[in-house]
């Protein structure tokens, strides 16, 4: 034996697991296991559904690996190692020239000894089951591949065998993918339909015609199959491109729109839209199954899952555009949604039941155009109030600590300080009663700079007093928007006018100065602008006599009510109902079929993730509407909720996103490692170590900095966010 042999042997010797390593690792395992079964015993819902993300994000990741796993094989590369799952190893196998080769938790670097005859790869099963890995001879994906003389060694084999070996997890995502959605399809899914359910006013599609309810058929000339096509129609255009929608109405006929996707006026994003939201039903959720849900939906609004609205304030509602008609007009300081209840789910008796909501007026559109666009009641505007005001954080309190005790300044007051809920704005700047355009033109001139308002505000006695106050607008963090730090309502409580505007193809103004309070309308007396807006609603295309009081002068005037829309704003319930999604069941018995639905669907995810990510480069998409790890863990974990079908579709959907991330050119992913072996290609020698290996290291460190920030983010929006 050679004096090498004897050290490496001596080596060896050293490192093999001592009985005391042992048995140590495997207390610890079986002390996990014991505490991981005893917190599932307790918690067996929750349990159930954390195997369900492990299995379900590690099989995902499971089909990549194995991609790359059996593509080696058959491209000649030497494996050293497949494992299902990460960490430290619980069980390695190996398939010896006699016999099998078993070890239970062996030591972090442990060598093995492999004769000929042996199976080259060690099938192994790590602690923690999300997801794998594959370990090839002289394959590094941090750096230069590891020289080796073996002509089995990944750097010694074809280019060619090199990039399909890499690219194959890639592939083996999308067809994972596929499968999933064809198996989906095969036995039936629940998916949103292409139903117009809502049209924003002065969008894209509310201007070339389309209405709710209306069912879009086809898209720039492809049939297809859910709602996702509606949302890809606008990303996937170009600039002033119209899209062609298809629409089947109510009563069977079909017609062609062309609609040219835009951004919404005032719009931070650059993302183009065509203002069509997917439809909803009449019923809550029946998959709402969590307790802690369950009661925080019925604290919040008074309704249990299953429950179904039958009428509106005594008025019977039949479809989701009956209700949403009755809603937006429906104006009361509360409104009462009388639902159809079965619960508990496992009873057999349904009930009857009043639930009662506080109502919201605001605006019909949030992208002003004209003066028309503002919320009115045939031109008269109420003044506006503050509905509520932004409550400062920690940071916040910080920053005035910081500049108060250390830099001895005085520190601008918080807007919670300054303005209260209930306030009702009687003067900004220059402008007395302004409306919501003018608010917002006063709020982008003052960024930076001292804003004068003045409010009103009872005092503890119930009386309105005049409070001057300074605001200093200015922009939010990651965000071009400036704002003040409260959000403007109308003051539907009074009958007080703040303004009286034109408005097309209405010539009648009444003789109303801003200010005055209107008592009586078409000789009924009136309190507040609910009773305005009613009375004015009930009498539309009429002339009405319109009773105020200003400066403590009684006078009258005449008002010709419009008759399209006598009332131009809408209600709503304040308390947002969650509605369940308008689904229908896509299923095909065809295998030709489901799988070409399968393929459809699985590129649609595709193009929505390289969508995602041009906008993100763009600018237009920030960083914190990306979901990291945990973001995606969370989101598993509450499919895993749900059905099995949805589920899985989202495993699908995790999939196809995958395959798209892992292409992308970047160092350290696959489309990183198939540009460096192209460049191989091309130049007839690999990129020089010195190059490689920190660019590699500046990718990992970049992907693993875009990590930790989506991270951040995921960790607020899932456990800070109201």
């Amino acid at each position: 034996m050679t004096e090498q042999e004897k050290t490496e042997q001596q080596d060896s010797t050293q490192q093999q697991t001592s009985p005391k390593d042992q048995t140590r690792q495997l207390i610890i395992f079986a002390a996990i296991l014991c505490f991981a079964a005893l917190w599932g015993f307790q918690n067996p819902r929750p349990a159930l559904r954390v195997i369900a993300v492990l299995l379900g994000f590690g099989g995902i990741i499971m089909i990549h690996e194995f991609g790359h796993f059996i593509v080696a094989k058959l491209g000649g590369i030497k494996v050293e190692a497949f494992s299902i799952g990460m960490g430290p190893i619980v069980l390695g196998i190996r398939k010896l020239k006699e016999g099998w080769r078993v070890r239970v938790l062996p030591k972090i670097g442990e060598p093995q000894q492999v004769e000929e005859g042996d199976n080259e790869t060690e099938y192994q099963i790590a602690l923690l089951p999300i997801g794998g890995f594959v370990k090839m001879l002289g394959q590094s994906d941090t750096g230069a591949a590891d020289a080796s003389e073996d002509p089995r060694s990944y750097s010694n084999r074809p280019i060619s065998v090199r990039i399909a070996t890499v690219a194959a997890g890639v592939v083996f995502n999308a067809i994972g993918a596929v499968i999933i959605f064809m198996i989906l399809f095969t036995n039936g899914i629940d998916l949103k339909p292409a139903v117009v359910g809502h049209i924003i006013h002065n969008s894209p599609a509310y201007d070339a015609g389309l209405k709710e309810g209306d069912n879009i058929v086809e898209v720039n000339g492809k049939r297809f199959i859910d709602f996702e096509s509606v949302i890809l129609a606008p990303a996937l255009s170009e600039p002033g491109e119209p899209i062609s929608f298809v629409v089947q109405h109510a009563d069977g006929t079909e017609e062609t729109f062309e609609v040219i996707a835009d951004r919404p006026d005032g719009d931070e994003s650059k993302l183009r839209y065509t203002g069509i939201s997917p439809g909803s039903t009449l019923k809550i959720p029946e998959l709402i199954r969590d307790p802690n849900e369950i009661e925080k939906l019925y604290a919040n609004t008074g309704l249990r899952p299953g429950d179904e609205v039958k009428a509106l304030n005594g008025q019977s509602v039949q479809t989701p555009f009956e209700y949403a008609q009755l809603e937006s007009r429906t104006f009361q300081k509360e409104v009462t949604l009388r639902v159809l209840r079965h619960w508990p789910p496992d009873g057999e008796q349904e009930t009857m039941v009043d639930v009662s909501f506080p109502v919201f007026v605001g605006p019909v559109v949030e992208n002003f155009r004209n003066e028309h666009d503002l919320a009115h009641f045939s031109s008269l505007v109420p003044r506006l109030k503050v509905a509520a005001v932004s409550q400062p954080g920690r940071v916040q309190h910080f920053v005035k600590w910081f500049r108060t005790a250390v830099l001895r300044r005085t520190p601008r007051a918080f807007i919670s300080d300054l303005l209260k809920e209930g306030d009702v704005i009687v003067k900004v700047g220059d402008v007395e009663f302004p409306n919501y355009k003018q608010l917002r033109e006063l709020t982008n001139q003052h960024k930076d700079k001292d804003l004068p308002v003045s409010v009103l505000r009872k005092n503890d006695s119930g009386v309105e007093q005049r409070v001057d106050l300074m605001v200093h607008p200015k922009t939010g963090v990651g965000s071009e928007r400036v704002m003040v730090g409260f959000s403007p309502e109308l003051d539907m409580d009074s009958n007080v006018v703040s303004q009286v505007i034109s408005v097309s193809g209405h010539t009648v103004i009444p003789d109303v100065s801003a200010g005055a309070s209107i008592v009586a309308v078409d000789g009924q007396p009136v309190s507040n602008f609910y009773e305005i807006a009613t009375l004015l609603q009930n009498n539309a295309g009429q002339k009405v006599s319109i009773d105020y009081v200003h400066d403590g002068r009684a006078g009258g005037t005449a008002l010709v009510v419009l008759e399209h829309e006598p009332v131009h704003a809408q209600a709503q319930i304040l308390v947002g109902v969650p509605f369940d999604d308008l689904t229908t069941e896509f299923k095909y018995s065809n295998p030709v079929q489901a799988t070409k639905m399968g393929v459809k669907k699985a590129w649609q995810f595709v193009l929505r993730s390289y969508v995602t990510l041009l906008r993100l480069f763009q600018g237009s998409v920030p960083v914190k509407a990306l979901s990291g790890p945990v973001g995606i863990i969370s989101m598993t974990y509450q499919f895993a909720g749900t059905t099995a079908a949805y589920y899985f579709y989202f495993l699908g959907l995790i999939s196809s996103c995958l395959a798209v991330m892992n292409l992308l050119p970047l160092p350290v992913l696959d489309g990183g490692h198939i540009v460096f072996l192209i460049i191989e290609k091309i130049t007839g020698k690999p990129v020089h170590e010195k190059i490689l290996v920190p660019i590699m290291y500046i990718g990992l460190a970049l992907l693993l900095g875009l990590v930790l920030v989506v991270t951040y983010f995921d960790i607020i929006r899932i456990f800070f966010s109201p």
